[in-house]
C-alpha cells in the first residue's frame, strides 16, 4: 500500500507524500520481509536498508508510482547486508488520488513493484 495523508497546501489542501506499507515476497510468493516509511526495507532475519532517492522516472503504466533508483544504507547481517542500491521498477498502481481531500484525511492505495537490491 501507499498511504497518503491530506495536508494544507497553498491555501487549500492536497495529498502529501506517500508512506509505503508492503510485504516483500520472493517470486514463489514466500514473504521474506517488509517495506515501510523511510523508505526502509527489513528482512525477516533483521537486516535492513534505509534508502535515499537518487533518480526517478515516470512509470510506463498509467496511475503507477514512479520507478526509483535509491542509494542504500544497510545494517545488520543477513539477506540485505551490504546493500548499496535499491531499484524499484515494474510498478502498478499506488498513485495519489486524483480528487480533493480534507486535511487530516488518509487513504491507502494498493500497488505492486519489483525491488532489486544491489551490493
Amino acid at each position: 500500500m501507499q498511504i497518503y495523508a491530506c495536508v494544507t497546501a497553498d491555501g487549500g489542501s492536497a495529498w502529501g507524500a506517500a508512506k509505503p506499507e508492503a510485504e516483500l515476497s520472493q517470486a514463489d510468493g514466500r514473504v521474506v520481509g517488509h517495506h515501510f516509511e523511510g523508505p526502509t526495507w527489513e528482512a525477516q532475519d533483521g537486516s535492513r536498508v534505509a534508502g535515499s532517492v537518487i533518480d526517478q522516472a515516470p512509470a510506463p503504466k498509467p496511475h503507477a508510482v514512479a520507478w526509483l533508483l535509491l542509494s542504500g544504507r544497510a545494517s545488520g547481517s543477513g539477506m540485505l547486508a551490504g546493500t548499496r542500491y535499491v531499484l524499484r521498477r515494474d510498478t502498478d498502481g499506488g498513485e495519489k488520488p486524483a480528487g480533493g481531500c480534507t486535511p487530516g484525511q488518509t487513504t491507502r492505495v494498493p500497488y505492486t513493484a519489483t525491488y532489486t537490491f544491489y551490493r
